[in-house]
């Protein structure tokens, strides 16, 4: 049976892998994984460099960083075929995926690919931890207690939407995670001030890595965040607390 292997390797901690992930790719003879730049380093590839042995085929695949559709579906459709090219050579094929496969995933999108166009391999998925769990755990804020509810949503295009979700949210008993945040700051930072959000609001930016931050939204003061950095947003607590 032909079988290839998707896994997430977490947000930037090689200590965050999971057992499983170690395993698939100390088994695998290929390993893959996305770079956003031809001839560029790739950052599952990094985050999983300890396991990754001399004896290991690399096989980075090109997904550009871009919103055409497109160019987007052939990248998918090149990267689907390299990959079953080494699976029906024998090989065994691990495919990193940076944070969890499921959730904002190049290998969410690559595990479909394969699905639709060759569905005579067997794809396996490992979970990953989520860059939002991780500085969840590191600024010791719960993400849900008993009848809360969770909300995990990309930062939305203006100041009205956002506003509606962090209203909504508050009488739902609903902690807001917000991702993608990027240059939007310059705007969500003044919101947040106005709903008297931004001291207790959590933000986190390069998740895991050596120069990873993770601060009161308040004592954040330049209004340039990268693309990849998160807000967590909790504005109440349960009435029965320790």
């Amino acid at each position: 049976m032909k079988i290839l292997t998707i896994t997430g390797v977490g947000p930037g901690d090689p200590s965050l892998l999971t057992l499983a992930a170690v395993k698939a790719i100390q088994e695998s003879t290929v390993v893959s994984y996305p770079v956003s730049i031809r001839g560029g380093e790739g950052l599952a590839e990094k985050i999983a460099s300890k396991w990754i042995t001399e004896d290991k085929k690399k096989l980075p695949l090109h997904f550009p960083m871009v919103l055409d559709k497109d160019i987007l579906k052939r990248a998918w459709r090149d990267a689907g075929n390299e990959l079953m090219k080494m699976v029906d050579d024998g090989e065994k094929v691990v495919f990193l995926a940076q944070g969890d496969v499921s959730l904002f995933s190049t290998g969410s999108y690559l595990s479909k690919e394969l699905e639709k166009y060759h569905p005579e391999c067997l794809i396996k998925l490992i979970p990953g931890v989520t860059s939002f769990s991780a500085a969840a755990a590191q600024s010791k804020l719960p993400l849900a207690f008993q009848e809360e509810q969770l909300l995990v949503v990309p930062v939305p295009e203006s100041s009205c939407q956002l506003k509606t979700i962090l209203t909504e949210a508050a009488s739902m008993k609903r902690v807001v995670v917000l991702l993608k945040l990027g240059h939007k700051w310059s705007w969500v930072k003044p919101l947040l001030r106005e709903l008297d959000l931004l001291e207790s609001s959590i933000f986190a930016e390069r998740v895991g890595m050596y120069d990873q931050k993770i601060v009161r939204a308040s004592d954040l003061s330049s209004n340039n965040t990268p693309y990849f950095s998160l807000l967590l947003i909790r504005q109440g607590w349960p009435l029965v607390m320790p």
